[in-house]
């Protein structure tokens, strides 16, 4: 277990640095447009990344591509409602 986290650890850096700095703009933010937007953002960030770490060190599948959208589709849909009460669009 160790030797991945060693492997994959610039991976894993910046992995935690693309969620927390989008959650944390989120967070600050009061305008909730900007709010949507940086979550909409660090949400296909987070996509992206996953997906182009497994094609470049791991087999790439349709299973793992549609487990990806879907996390970040339901990280997403949970941050927009834990913001501050949510999103009174």
């Amino acid at each position: 277990m160790f030797k991945k986290l060693k492997n994959h650890a610039y991976y894993y850096l910046s992995l935690f640095l693309i969620l927390f700095f989008g959650f944390l703009l989120a967070f600050l933010s009061s305008d909730k447009q900007f709010q949507m937007l940086v979550i909409v953002v660090t949400s296909f960030s987070y996509v992206g990344w996953g997906i182009l770490h497994h094609y470049l060190y791991h087999e790439l599948s349709p299973k793992i591509m549609v487990e990806y959208v879907l996390i970040g589709a339901f990280g997403a849909t949970v941050i927009f409602f834990l913001l501050k009460g949510g999103f009174g669009l």
